[in-house]
């Protein structure tokens, strides 16, 4: 198949690109904000530079849509935000159209806030916390409003706390192992009792593939491991790993969340499974970070 996987040199993308190369004639949009050429070395792919809230797509039959702003740049610029994650998202809709492509777009597991309800499923209304929730909010509607318009194949994937080689060192556990191998204290955000699903990126890819192939379309589905796990513990076992050299506590973003335990029941349905646990895949991420902390 020609297949388009937007924000494809991001750390996510980059990983779908790899798993993707191969098998399918696989093609690239990145305005490089945050994304990196070299996070697509050796992968055969074709690249084009654009702006997703611009780019006219040709030629395609599935579009992994993952181009976005993340967090903390929508807490500080929500007007760009929006104008990446919501308007990005409906001209990628748009072209799709045109195409009679199916879309698999990435939200996020933040539209539900801070739920009430645990484990929180696909059902439990949004009350996102910040405006990167609300634009992917927006996002998941036009997706929803598409299929229901035009009978435009789209499936929602809601990842929570994705993490594991080529991403940079504004995730959590990068940052906590950059810092632990620069025999640096560990940074936490308040008291640390917060707790998320980390989920291994390869296991996230495979569920982005998994839900072009079975996903039921104009529905949403979480992505995620199977325990949650507070930011104190995770401190715990990369120090464990790599050494201990304290933690030095600074205040809380806004828009931070205070617990995440997704239920997973709709995505294993479909045959999906996590496959790496947090302690495999913090070694993993580790033994990758020691060969590129320097470029990341």
């Amino acid at each position: 198949m020609n297949i388009l996987v937007t924000g494809g040199a991001g750390f996510i993308g980059s990983n779908l690109v790899h798993a993707l190369s191969g098998e399918h004639d696989v093609r690239v949009i990145d305005n490089l904000d945050g994304g990196k050429r070299k996070n697509l070395e050796g992968v055969e792919h074709t690249f084009h530079r654009e702006d997703i809230c611009d780019s006219i797509i040709r030629g395609v039959d599935v579009i992994y849509h993952l181009a976005c702003r993340k967090m903390i740049d929508s807490i500080k610029q929500p007007e760009i935000d929006l104008k990446i994650n919501t308007m990005g998202t409906l001209n990628v809709l748009e072209n799709a159209r045109k195409l009679d492509a199916s879309v698999v777009f990435t939200s996020t597991g933040s539209i539900y806030g801070n739920p009430t309800v645990f484990p929180t499923s696909e059902d439990y209304p949004p009350h996102p916390e910040s405006p990167y929730g609300v634009s992917k909010w927006a996002g998941e509607e036009y997706c929803k409003l598409y299929h229901k318009l035009y009978g435009l194949n789209v499936v929602i994937a809601r990842p929570f706390s994705v993490y594991g080689p080529r991403q940079q060192s504004i995730g959590v556990i990068p940052k906590f192992i950059k810092q632990t191998l620069e025999a640096k204290p560990m940074t936490i955000e308040g008291t640390g009792v917060q707790s998320r699903a980390f989920t291994y990126v390869d296991d996230f890819v495979e569920a982005l593939i998994l839900l072009n192939e079975k996903g039921v379309s104009g529905k949403a589905y979480n992505i995620a491991s199977d325990c949650s796990y507070p930011i104190l513990m995770l401190h715990k076992m990369i120090a464990d790993l790599l050494g201990d050299y304290g933690i030095e506590t600074i205040p809380r973003k806004k828009g931070d969340l205070d617990f995440s335990y997704p239920s997973t029941e709709k995505i294993k349905a479909l045959g999906w499974k996590q496959k790496t646990p947090l302690d495999i895949g913090i070694r993993k991420t580790s033994e990758w970070l020691k060969n590129h902390v320097n470029n990341v």
